[in-house]
């Protein structure tokens, strides 16, 4: 496996200090290494996977903390027509499906508001219901709008975009138009960026808690707020952020980062807050905080920086905030990834290594048993803000994992049988 040393992690490290340097070194970098170590197949996994479309164009899913099937076995997901090597384009549609346990369409949606990482935050509310963001060109904002399968319809429309949902009881919903401004991958383009005014403005800013049944909104953590908890002089000249919001199992509480920027250089916090009285804490502080996930409903699993500074896979305990590494060390030389939890697995991905392949693996985070389930080829063409994480993410019952690759050189969503 061609994956980075330990050495080679470490200047990457360093060189985060100076974000347009590591950009230029990466580029250089892995461009070398994969003329020596490119390999003679595209992909090559334990089963073969199947793939979700319903033409030529291009199809994917979006997040990894999002399953895209329900428990009747359907399954949504996005298709593109447009070319996704390149940003979206800022007002032309794209189509969201929802494909039957037979892999054709049985309903189709047209949407404005999507990138390629998250998709349009779509996502089952029930078996019935699903919640996805759009932007309401009359009105000139991004809202929610939830459809029914059975009715063929919408039901519902929200006049804030979704993050996070408990079901049918409440979602959380951020401000999409600062996300644009400070991090287009999870943005949307419908809307100018923020000035630099706007982007002061934190007291007016934050996550929002949204009532199902009424529409009731409230702004429930601003960023102001958060500025005020262990601040540091920085925090001034910096600009920030919300994003990554994943409510609790139970819907007790929700997680959420806050990213600030001095320069072009990013530092991470993860927050813990109670969905119903706001209150709110810090989980880690350490400057670096990727992708997380709830194990259950008192635990964390995260790739962050933890204790003695070691950026590894850890497991939070959100009452005690005591931090402990998966037995084994388990994943160690894997770097980053985005797990997805069923049970006492999880499904997670790694960033292409030196051949440009990706590794999709499956863990036990209580014995720290890993299994590959196969490795899938990233081309040069898809960069930036228009890669393709893997994003794996387990169905329902766990029997199969769904993930976005674009090894035959064309962004598709994917489902592959697993044996756990």
């Amino acid at each position: 496996m061609s994956t980075y040393s330990g050495i080679e992690r470490s200047i990457a490290r360093l060189l985060g200090r100076f974000p347009l340097l590591k950009k230029f070194a990466k580029y250089s970098y892995s461009r070398l290494v994969y003329f020596k170590e490119k390999k003679r197949f595209k992909y090559k996994a334990v089963v073969d996977p199947v793939v979700y479309n319903v033409g030529h164009g291009a199809s994917f899913f979006g997040y990894y903390d999002k399953s895209p099937e329900n428990s009747q076995g359907l399954v949504l997901g996005l298709v593109s027509t447009q070319s996704t090597k390149k940003p979206p384009a800022k007002n032309p549609k794209i189509d969201f499906v929802v494909f039957g346990s037979d892999r054709k369409k049985i309903l189709n949606i047209s949407l404005c508001a999507y990138n390629w990482q998250q998709g349009c935050r779509g996502h089952w509310l029930t078996d019935d219901l699903f919640i996805v963001n759009d932007f309401d060109c009359e009105r000139r904002r991004y809202v929610a709008r939830v459809y029914s399968v059975a009715r063929q319809s919408e039901v519902k429309m929200f006049d804030r975009p979704v993050q996070d949902s408990f079901s049918t009881d409440y979602f959380i919903s951020l401000n999409y138009q600062r996300l644009m401004t400070l991090r287009p991958d999870y943005g949307y383009r419908n809307l100018p960026i923020l000035n630099e005014n706007n982007l002061k403005d934190l007291s007016g800013d934050g996550l929002w808690r949204v009532d199902y049944e009424t529409g009731k909104e409230k702004l429930i953590v601003s960023l102001a707020d958060i500025c005020k908890i262990d601040p540091l002089p920085e925090f001034k000249q910096a600009v920030h952020k919300f994003n990554h919001v994943m409510i609790s199992p139970d819907g007790n509480h929700f997680i959420f980062m806050h990213r600030y920027f001095i320069g072009k250089r990013r530092f991470d916090r993860l927050f813990l807050a109670c969905s119903s009285t706001a209150n709110v804490c810090v989980l880690s502080d350490r400057g670096m905080v990727s992708h997380c996930f709830w194990v259950d409903t008192k635990t964390v699993i995260g790739y962050l920086r933890g204790p003695e500074d070691v950026d590894a896979y850890w497991l939070i305990d959100i009452e005690t905030k005591e931090f402990s590494r998966l037995p084994d060390n388990a994943l160690q030389g894997y770097g980053d990834g985005h797990p997805h939890v069923y049970g006492d697995w999880f499904v997670t991905d790694t960033y292409p290594d030196k051949s440009r392949m990706q590794h999709l693996l499956i863990c036990n985070w209580r014995t720290g048993e890993v299994k590959k389930l196969g490795e899938f080829f990233h081309g040069f063409d898809f960069e930036g803000e228009c890669r393709c994480d893997l994003h794996p993410r387990f169905s329902p019952d766990g029997k199969r994992v769904f993930f976005d690759s674009v090894f035959t050189g064309q962004r598709q969503l994917y489902s592959m049988d697993v044996l756990l």
